[in-house]
């Protein structure tokens, strides 16, 4: 006899043969010890993992000389020709090539005959799913009420492409992957007979590499053993089969947990430089960290994924060093990257740039995030009481500028009789002047300023609400393109405007309609609230308008209005200052006029003008007229230096002025 394959040398010839499929097995022990034999079976399940050798030797069992048995003797002539494919009366059907209705209908025909040599005769239907619907029609009647001599064994991996009707009439069977270790034990045994040399990590990376199929499996250590001439190790595996070795993964995850950059990069050019398919890695590296994650949260992992006994302690010690939420990051960020590696053109770049991103990403945990969240909470409570005892943001000077009547300016210079009291405080380091004005009878204050107040604490929030929004703009935006990314489009051409009454208000562009229109409707808005209170933590309304609004025009306008109260400040000083020097003339003025009137009277009581003598007084009072011009201006001269220390009075107190509000003409 020539060379058979190892898969179907080493095909299993009796149930107990059959591993992975316990329950499978089971069932099918007892239902042909019980003598319970159904007319119509459905096995389902992926590929290699033993459906259609149960079905055989379930063909076996049942006309077996030793008569329906659970453990056929395989030595018999019709387990033989069983065995051997040779008998009449097992019928193996490919659907796949056997598809069509008149395929159906000769079957049909020709189950009515009675079998030739066995006790019952068996059709074994294999991928039974490509069946087309009118053969499955066709084939409804004869499994419904078959006759008593055939039994019906369907196999199908997609059995969700089998009618309901077909499924029902039928008993299903689910075939499982075969477990790792299994596989390991089976190929060891193979390679014992076969007498192969081979490594216990080279059949763990096999075992891996079938995928739960011991079929390929099998055809894997074949291939292997014509390609190596002496021992099989696991290097051998990983230049055969291309997959990456699981020593690899557990040392690239420590660098990660011990976030070395040197090393992260040195790890980097190896697998790039030996041509690893960069796919295949990161596929493998997701299988690794959903391990470590499973031996992480799970009593017994082992029921739940396939790992290795000899790897267990390793996974357990990375489980030990990795949090969930590191865990998360790096099955989520890595996920990314297998979408980018599978369909990007610069996957080398992408797989830098991921390894070097996930080795300096920090995680942080509840309990960090609730430390930092404390932590911001003080120094918002330590500011606010700041704010309110008026010490916030360095120095306030307090200044009571008053511009009273004339004649009170000196009252600045009258230290006995001043209300008012000049006094230097350090608060916060700074020298601060404060003037207080000692109002003997202080007037209530008007509910006018707590209305201003609240005024202006809801102005606040409102500007703090929409700089919130502003600032956080960007999260905003990436978080709304996983949730529905049509609507991120729209949004991203949106600008927030304006809040009104738990309402944010965004602006578009005048040709923006359609978007205006998209937007303002409810399950569009409603994602882009959801997403705004995610991100700031306030629910919002939202509105979408079309116009020009510029927030920089309104900012503009509220400094202007800031600057002009500025300068209409500066304005009342100026003006105090001139209505000062004004009041400094007109008491000048009045002063010269006193003095001029008082030395008339003075020359107009000296004179002493005679009828009697009947001389002509004109020259007289020329002279006298003369002189009193003359004595006018001596007199108005020597007033003027009788006020000189008035004046200079005046002007101290200018200069006073002028030095304190810091004047400039």
């Amino acid at each position: 006899m020539g060379y058979i394959s190892f898969y179907r040398k080493w095909r299993p010839q009796s149930l107990d043969d059959v591993i992975g499929q316990k329950y499978n097995i089971q069932t099918l022990k007892n239902v042909l010890s019980g003598n319970r034999l159904s007319h119509s079976y459905m096995f389902c399940g992926p590929r290699g993992t033993g459906k259609t050798s149960t079905a055989r030797i379930l063909a076996k069992a049942i006309n077996c000389v030793d008569g329906i048995t659970s453990t056929p003797c395989n030595k018999c002539k019709n387990c033989l020709s069983i065995s051997n494919g040779s008998n009449v009366d097992v019928i193996e059907i490919d659907a796949a090539s056997n598809r069509g209705i008149n395929e159906i209908r000769e079957l049909r025909e020709k189950v009515k005959y009675l079998p030739n040599d066995l006790r019952k005769k068996v059709y074994i239907i294999d991928e039974v799913h490509m069946l087309t619907t009118e053969a499955f029609n066709a084939l409804l009647k004869v499994l419904e009420e078959p006759p008593s001599h055939v039994v019906f064994i369907m196999a199908t991996t997609e059995p969700n492409k089998v009618l309901p009707t077909i499924m029902s009439r039928c008993q299903r069977f689910d075939f499982c992957p075969i477990a790792v270790d299994l596989i390991s034990e089976r190929l060891k045994k193979i390679a014992k007979i076969e007498k192969l040399s081979i490594s216990d990590q080279a059949l763990s990376l096999i075992a891996r590499y079938a995928d739960g199929s011991l079929r390929d499996a099998d055809g894997i250590l074949e291939q292997l053993a014509a390609y190596s001439e002496g021992k099989i190790e696991a290097k051998d595996v990983v230049a055969l089969l291309g997959i990456v070795d699981i020593e690899i993964l557990f040392q690239f995850v420590d660098i990660l947990v011990g976030r070395n950059i040197s090393s992260s990069l040195e790890i980097v050019k190896s697998i790039i430089k030996s041509n690893q398919n960069l796919k295949v890695f990161v596929s493998e590296l997701l299988d690794h960290l959903y391990n470590i994650y499973i031996v992480k949260n799970c009593d017994k992992p082992a029921e739940i994924t396939d790992i290795s006994k000899e790897y267990l302690d390793n996974y357990s010690k990375q489980a030990e060093s990795l949090s969930n939420e590191e865990v998360e990051f790096y099955l989520d960020h890595f996920t990314e990257l297998l979408k980018q590696v599978k369909w990007g053109e610069s996957s080398r770049t992408f797989f830098r740039t991921a390894v070097i991103q996930a080795v300096n990403f920090i995680v942080l945990d509840d309990k960090h995030i609730n430390k930092k969240i404390k932590a911001w909470e003080a120094k918002i409570h330590s500011l606010e009481r700041e704010v309110k005892n008026g010490v916030a943001g360095g120095p306030i000077i307090q200044e009571a500028v008053n511009v009273e009547e004339p004649g009170s300016g000196m009252q600045d210079l009258d230290f006995l009789h001043n209300t008012e009291v000049t006094k230097l405080e350090p608060v916060n380091g700074f020298g601060i002047e404060t003037k207080i004005v000692m109002d003997p009878d202080p007037e209530p204050e008007p509910d006018i300023k707590k209305t201003s107040n609240a005024g202006a604490k809801k102005s606040n929030a409102k500007t703090s609400g929409l700089k919130s929004i502003t600032e956080n703009l960007d999260r905003i935006l990436e978080l709304l393109k996983r949730k529905k990314i049509s609507v991120h489009a729209m949004f991203v051409e949106a600008e927030p405007d304006r809040i009104d009454d738990k309402t944010v208000f965004f602006c578009l562009g005048e040709n923006k309609k359609w978007h205006k229109d998209h937007l303002n409707k409810k399950a569009n808005s409603d994602i882009i609230s959801d997403v705004i209170s995610e991100v700031t933590g306030k629910k919002y309304q939202v509105e979408f308008e079309t116009g020009n609004i510029n927030m920089k025009n309104q900012m503009k306008n509220h400094s202007s209005q800031d600057s002009s109260s500025g300068e209409d400040k500066k304005n009342n000083i100026s003006a105090g200052t001139d209505k000062l020097e004004k009041t400094k003339k007109e008491e000048k003025e009045e002063e010269a006029g006193k003095n001029n009137a008082n030395k008339d009277e003075g020359q107009a009581a000296g004179k002493k003008p005679t009828a009697e003598s009947g001389a002509d007084t004109r020259p007289a009072e020329k002279t006298g007229g003369e002189q009193n011009t003359k004595t006018g201006i001596d007199s108005a001269d020597k007033k003027d230096k009788d006020t000189g220390s008035a004046g200079d009075g005046k002007e101290d107190m200018l200069k006073y002025f002028e030095k304190k509000f810091e004047i400039k003409e």
